[in-house]
């Protein structure tokens, strides 16, 4: 308005009685006073209080209401990229490899290490892809959700549950497939009890190495770095799990970080779930 008003008064100058440029100077500066308080009074009438801010919702919709929301715009973003030909592809190419090198074990103590470097090697063959898939979820949407949240359309969890349930395809399907494949082609413990326990930690395992790429792609903002830093963190991980390195035989500068390693509690409960009893 002050802008305006000193643009109308050089237009309209010839118009106006002469004025001296002290009266004109002062009678400008008292009209801009008035300008910022009526703007002051106009913005305080605006402003909410505390109180106001506090009742509030913090988001516009339910929680309910923006999971099911979150799950559906997921599912078609992904769709033609969960099962594709690639995905089952590779699915075939790893069990067919693990098929070679221990199909149909004998049941036998002299193939105890082999029944034991299989049931660690079926943990490490999806880690990798599995940790690189779930940061590649996450990473090239941050800014969306940052964008989206400071608008109060939903929160972190109900965006977590929804793209979790939606990636679960490739990251959780297909590597199950592999796993219970396996499981009859090498020869693993043929009853129904440690079959469905052999799922149930497969299953843990997975979702812990899915975890950890989804929490490495937020830790880390450089899509770049996280992925240099992702595979020296699981290579790492894995070998301390137990099968390399004993735990007993571990120095005390690593012992401690076995105890943050996914791969320990899966391979000992794979451990425990096919020789126990035995």
């Amino acid at each position: 308005l002050p802008l305006l008003w000193n643009k109308y008064s050089v237009e309209n100058k010839q118009n106006e009685e002469p004025e001296s440029q002290a009266s004109r100077a002062s009678t400008l500066r008292q009209r801009n006073r008035v300008v910022k308080h009526s703007q002051s009074k106009h913005l305080q009438r605006r402003l909410s209080s505390l109180q106001e801010l506090q009742e509030e919702p913090k988001f516009e919709a339910s929680f309910g209401t923006q999971l099911k929301l979150l799950i559906v715009r997921a599912q078609k973003q992904g769709r033609g990229e969960r099962i594709t030909r690639i995905a089952m592809l590779l699915t075939f190419c790893w069990t067919a490899f693990t098929g070679l090198a221990w199909g149909y074990l004998p049941n036998n103590t002299d193939y105890v290490f082999n029944r034991a470097s299989l049931l660690y090697f079926i943990l490490i063959a999806q880690s990798n892809t599995v940790v690189t898939t779930s940061m590649l979820t996450f990473g090239g949407e941050r800014s969306l959700l940052s964008r989206e949240r400071a608008k109060k359309m939903y929160g972190v969890l109900p965006y977590f549950i929804a793209k979790t349930m939606a990636d679960m395809v490739n990251s959780v399907a297909m590597p199950m497939i592999y796993g219970i494949a396996v499981y009859w082609i090498c020869n693993l413990r043929p009853t129904a009890v440690n079959f469905f326990t052999f799922c149930l930690i497969y299953y843990l395992s997975v979702s812990a190495a899915q975890s950890l790429g989804l929490f490495l792609s937020i830790a880390i903002p450089n899509f770049s770095v996280a992925l240099m830093l992702a595979p020296l963190l699981t290579i790492c991980l894995i070998i301390l799990g137990g099968f390399y390195i004993p735990f007993d035989k571990m120095g005390p500068a690593l012992a401690w970080a076995s105890w943050i390693s996914p791969a320990r509690y899966g391979f000992t409960a794979f451990v425990v779930n096919e020789f126990d009893g035995r």
